[in-house]
């Protein structure tokens, strides 16, 4: 096999466009690079070539990718689990590389008999992954999600999620699936709902597609059932818990590719839109961050919405170019929003 490989081969393999043998092209170069240890050295020569060229992307998540393919192949054959995790590029236009980019991790926690071999998933921001479990629990990750689950699930089958996250959980008779989020934990037997748990936001909220879930604080300050298309949310500053009914079809929207925006503050709908795009909004008018927003956007690039904001209510914005850091990888894309004047 040809080991060399052009910028222009890890670029369309950053863009999502390479056929299978183009794929086991790339990952026996990082290999043979890795045995010899000149990643460093060969990642540093190819981004000389990335460089001179205006659309760019930073190849670390490119080798971060191989990488973590290579890892989970040996652990795979280790553990002989049958764990898969599918890439898969929602809405090209407005994110052909970030789909690529997401990063899985084994470590391994000690318990009272043994050591437990543990995963994580992390989702860059933009990016949206499918991923089924070791019992064929299904679901997807939204931007900026990470999840960590067992290698092998007992009885009591657990996993932790910060952000956002869809799940299709597999019944299991006398076998219940807990979800564990900040302060709050989420059981179930089978069912379909999403989870909304990311760091930054004041809130954790959950909605029920199918079946039925059951809340429990990590206080046992309460505890709570939840039925098909209903939303509870759980304000973690003020430890308010709030039950509503909704429209479950509006919050799972996400993994099929739709942004929606539904009556949110423009500072709430700012972060979404920073998670969903990779960039970062500043709003400088301390009165627009309450402004309400409503809309659902499918295939639209960043700019579109913001033109579209503009047009709806009073803001104007600016977009500042794409610096490059000390580290040769490109910085997130700044806006800046202020009121109309």
């Amino acid at each position: 096999m040809d080991n060399k490989i052009t910028y222009k081969t890890l670029l369309d393999f950053s863009n999502g466009k390479y056929s299978y043998n183009e794929y086991l092209k790339v990952k026996h170069w990082f290999t043979k690079v890795k045995d010899e240890g000149k990643v460093e050295e060969q990642l540093f020569d190819q981004w000389k070539g990335f460089a001179n060229h205006a659309d760019t992307k930073s190849l670390h998540p490119i080798f971060e990718k191989i990488q973590y393919d290579i890892l989970l192949e040996e652990k795979r054959n280790e553990k002989k689990n049958n764990i898969w995790l599918y890439y898969k590029q929602i809405a090209a236009i407005l994110i052909p590389v970030l789909a690529l980019s997401a990063s899985l991790y084994f470590f391994t926690r000690p318990s009272q008999t043994t050591t437990q071999a543990w995963l994580e998933i992390n989702v860059p921001e933009g990016a949206r992954i499918e991923f089924v479990l070791p019992d064929s629990t299904s679901g997807w990750l939204n931007s900026g999600a990470r999840l960590k689950y067992p290698a092998e699930f007992t009885q009591h089958r657990k996993v932790e999620l910060v952000g956002e996250a869809f799940f299709n959980v597999r019944h299991k008779e006398h076998s219940d699936f807990t979800v564990g989020v900040k302060d709050m934990n989420i059981k179930v037997l089978g069912t379909k709902f999403n989870v909304a748990a990311y760091a930054n936001e004041p809130v954790t909220e959950v909605v029920l597609k199918e079946g039925k879930v059951e809340i429990n604080s990590t206080t046992k300050a309460f505890k709570q059932i939840l039925r098909p298309g209903e939303k509870i949310v759980y304000n973690r500053e003020t430890k308010s818990l709030n039950t509503t009914s909704v429209d479950a079809k509006l919050y799972t929207a996400w993994k099929d590719g739709y942004l929606v925006i539904d009556n949110e503050p423009l500072e709430q709908a700012a972060r979404k839109l920073e998670r969903w795009y990779g960039a970062e909004i500043i709003i400088q008018d301390e009165k627009l961050k309450n402004l309400r927003l409503k809309a659902t956007f499918q295939e639209e690039s960043l700019e579109e919405i913001l033109r579209f904001i503009a047009m709806t209510t009073p803001i104007n914005y600016q977009i500042g170019n794409r610096e490059q850091g000390s580290n040769g990888i490109l910085k997130k894309k700044q806006i800046i929003i202020k009121l109309k004047r």
